[in-house]
């Protein structure tokens, strides 16, 4: 049965992409996203999605937005290294203050479910791979222990509100409209362009990477799927584990660059918003309970990826805003 159905962060890479699988299901949609993010991407929305701009932290304005809605995809979040580092207040106000005001505006408005993007990062640096969601949580960062702290909320509002709460952690997902701040589009762009891709560390660091319409078909999913509330779940195209030094030889691969072009490896991690200390060495997980719940596996692999990246760009279809 179609639900109206608000997303929070709807203009995002995986939030845009939710929103025409939902769509696509004949679900009525409401986006709210920051004003400069439904500047960017509004147009890519679906015919007939609400786009509302403003913050998860505007409670009236939360309030207005998720209104007659059943179900809220809670996608909004300050994330990347750089910006979640250089601001620690902002990141845990925006992260676990936003996700409280949430939470608190779908009980109000008596929506029934709540699904809300975790990351890999809570898992830091695993004791073993491929990490299974029994596994424990020891993030590195303080983007880790805001996720962390946002699906407690969830468990909490749960268990006091009786609201559904499916929590999900995303593992590397990559794809099209992707900002360069993530190693997958900038290695894409620096590519296009005629540059090395470069690659901080030895290069073994071990990663999976899904695609961005895999990972949001399992978020569709979850919003329907009667066996989802109360579980916490590995969203992973995990039988892809890649070093970082292999990911740029395929990237560089999909471009049709072998011979021309070779990664440029660094030891160090100068000039980045990454550090030494906080650099996972492998994190990769299989997805089974996934899989087994949500009645989802990933349909795109790694080539195939990062082939439709470099197919989008020449299309002209990635942000402007892509330079390294």
């Amino acid at each position: 049965m179609p639900e109206r159905i608000l997303i929070t962060g709807g203009a995002g890479l995986i939030g845009l992409a939710t929103t025409r699988q939902l769509a696509a299901a004949g679900h009525e949609l409401v986006v709210l996203d920051l004003p400069e993010q439904v500047d960017r991407a509004g147009h890519l929305l679906p015919d007939g999605v609400a786009a509302i701009p403003g913050t998860i932290l505007d409670a009236p304005l939360l309030r207005d937005a998720i209104a007659g809605c059943s179900a809220v995809v809670h996608l909004a979040a300050r994330l990347g290294v750089r910006r979640t580092e250089a601001d620690k207040l902002g990141c845990l106000r925006v992260n676990i203050d936003g996700t409280a005001t949430v939470l608190d505006a779908a009980i109000d408005a008596g929506a029934k479910r709540i699904v809300f993007a975790s990351s890999s990062e809570v898992y830091g640096e695993p004791l073993h791979n491929p990490i299974t969601e029994r596994d424990i949580t020891q993030g590195k960062t303080v983007y880790a222990v805001t996720k962390l702290a946002g699906e407690e909320l969830c468990h909490a509002f749960a268990q006091r509100h009786g609201i559904e709460a499916v929590v999900l952690r995303y593992f590397n997902c990559y794809g099209p409209n992707q900002v360069a701040q993530f190693v997958v589009p900038k290695w894409v762009w620096e590519v296009e362009h005629g540059r090395r891709p470069i690659v901080n560390g030895d290069g073994s660091q071990v990663r999976s990477y899904t695609f961005v319409d895999d990972t949001a078909a399992a978020t569709a999913a979850a919003v329907t799927h009667p066996d989802a509330p109360g579980q916490t779940l590995n969203i992973s195209n995990g039988a892809e584990p890649v070093s970082l030094l292999n990911l740029a030889d395929r990237v560089i691969t999909a471009a049709g660059k072998i011979g021309t072009i070779t990664p440029d490896v660094r030891a160090d991690f100068a000039g980045t918003d990454r550090a030494k200390d906080r650099e996972i060495d492998h994190r990769f997980c299989h997805g089974e309970l996934a899989q087994q719940t949500l009645d989802w596996t990933p349909q795109v692999s790694l080539d195939d990826g990062l082939q439709r990246m470099v197919a989008a760009m020449r299309a002209g279809e990635l942000w402007e805003d892509w330079a390294a």
